[in-house]
C-alpha cells in the first residue's frame, strides 16, 4: 500500500512540475495576459456586456 502511495506522490509531484516548466516556458516567450486585462475580463462577468476573455499580449 505504502508503495501505491509513494508512486502517487511522485507522479503528481511530476505532473506538477512539467506544468510549472510549461507555464515558464509560456511566460518567456511572452504568451501572458496583464493583470489589468484579467481583472477587467473577471470584473465584467455577470454584467449584461461582458468582455471577451483577454488573450495574450493584453
Amino acid at each position: 500500500m505504502a508503495t501505491d502511495t509513494n508512486r502517487f506522490d511522485r507522479d503528481r509531484e511530476a505532473e506538477k512540475d512539467a506544468a510549472t516548466r510549461q507555464a515558464l516556458a509560456e511566460i518567456a516567450a511572452g504568451r501572458v495576459v496583464s493583470a489589468e486585462a484579467a481583472n477587467a475580463w473577471i470584473e465584467s462577468l455577470g454584467t449584461d456586456h461582458p468582455l471577451p476573455m483577454p488573450e495574450p499580449g493584453q
